[in-house]
């Protein structure tokens, strides 16, 4: 069980559920069914159920720090990983800000550029208290 990949699958069926507009756990659930692999299961539920019942909270975390642009501007890769990293910072607090921060970078990186991965620690940066 890895949670890493766990995670990007948690952030794969966002981005799906981005595309098709539809925000619901029977969707996610069909998609989660769709991976053969060994994963985390119980985190993929709690992130999915704790987005779709908070997704406006989290949207509305996520949309005053993007400044002069939108949550529709955004590639919906980049606002799938936000969406899963504001998750976990605000909504699951047994997982350590610093993890979530490093994981969400190194998913920008590995499915978009450097540059995404700039942006998204620039954003994630605002969500991390100060030790």
């Amino acid at each position: 069980m890895n949670r890493s990949r766990s995670r990007e699958i948690a952030m794969e069926v966002l981005y799906q559920m981005d595309i098709h507009n539809t925000f619901d756990k029977v969707f996610a659930e069909r998609m989660i069914e769709q991976y053969e692999e060994e994963i985390d299961k119980k985190y993929v539920d709690v992130a999915l159920g704790l987005f779709i019942e908070k997704k406006d909270f989290i949207d509305g975390e996520i949309t005053p720090l993007l400044k002069k642009w939108t949550l529709e501007r955004l590639s919906k890769i980049d606002l799938a990983i936000l969406r899963i990293a504001v998750t976990e910072l605000k909504l699951m607090p047994d997982i350590p800000d610093k993890v979530t921060v490093n994981e969400a970078i190194n998913m920008s990186k590995k499915y978009v550029d450097e540059k995404s991965g700039k942006f998204i620690n620039g954003l994630l940066k605002h969500f991390i208290n100060p030790e």
